[in-house]
């Protein structure tokens, strides 16, 4: 397959945030009422401190929302599996709950002095998991706007979280290549695997919750056997991957991002998109092929 059959450049917008967009994600809102009616949106966070809601319209982008309520950077953003909700998380220690297709903001969660890191959803949209630099992985009720329970590590930074879709797992990565996974019922530590030898980007796992796929600055992409906490496979990619992700129903969907390079895999009949800085494999290989 080439990599025009992959995939094609529906719409660039320039000068989208005035600062470097930190955290996009892809949502559709679903109209029950009339399928028609679905409309697909794009989430953005960035150094500029504000989340911008896209509308994605006949292969045009049209901003919906300017959301503002961060003083500082916005390091992650969340879509429940509905669509309809949004968490923002940023480095002034907050984490905001928006209503996305009003732009209402619904809750605003102080950590008080914690830095709340990447945020992921639960199954059911009620609740958000976020990590943070102690280490600790934080769980929030965001209908009763309160913490619900704290997931101890015991490691370092947690740069990444993930909740299974099963409800049953929650998983985070940290900067010393270690990854954790909680029975997300019990708040219990299951595993703790030394996966990576460098600080691990992203965690994700597959449709049936049953395999973890791993991506880390030491260039490999692992799956491990979520029951077992046994390493399955690994592939290398000689540079820093940066992300990398499931298919939820076996199609293709890649984001690409300046000076980045998407690699698409098939391991255990699942599609993979991994997301691979150019500018980290130019240099490794600058000698022989001239970048």
């Amino acid at each position: 397959m080439t990599a025009t059959a992959v995939y094609s450049l529906l719409n660039k917008k320039e000068n989208a945030h005035e600062d470097p967009i930190y955290s996009c994600v892809w949502t559709r809102t679903i109209d029950t009422d009339d399928p028609k009616k679905s409309q697909d949106y794009l989430v953005t966070g960035g150094l500029d401190n504000l989340v911008k809601v896209w509308i994605l319209e006949n292969n045009r982008l049209e901003l919906l929302h300017t959301l503002e309520g961060h003083c500082m950077a916005v390091v992650s953003v969340a879509v429940s599996p509905d669509g309809h909700i949004i968490a923002s998380s940023s480095l002034d220690t907050t984490l905001i709950i928006w209503e996305l297709t009003s732009g209402f903001k619904v809750h605003e969660i102080e950590m008080g002095g914690t830095d709340v890191w990447k945020v992921a959803f639960s199954p059911t949209g009620t609740q958000v998991v976020s990590g943070s630099h102690t280490g600790k992985l934080t769980v929030y009720d965001i209908v009763k706007n309160n913490i619900d329970r704290i997931l101890d590590t015991r490691g370092k930074f947690a740069l990444c979280v993930a909740w299974s879709r099963s409800g049953q797992y929650i998983a985070s990565g940290s900067v010393d290549g270690a990854v954790h996974i909680f029975n997300a019922a019990q708040g219990m530590l299951v595993h703790t695997i030394q996966a990576h030898t460098q600080l691990v980007r992203s965690v994700h796992f597959s449709p049936n919750s049953k395999l973890l796929l791993t991506a880390s600055n030491d260039g490999f992409v692992k799956v491990f056997d979520v029951a077992s906490g046994s390493e399955l496979r690994k592939t290398s990619f000689k540079a820093w991957v940066l992300s990398a992700r499931y298919s939820p129903d076996g199609s293709v969907c890649v984001r690409q991002r300046l000076l980045m390079m998407m690699t698409v895999l098939m391991i255990d009949k699942h599609v993979l998109c991994v997301s691979v800085p150019v500018v980290a494999s130019c240099a490794r290989h600058r000698s022989r092929r001239g970048c």
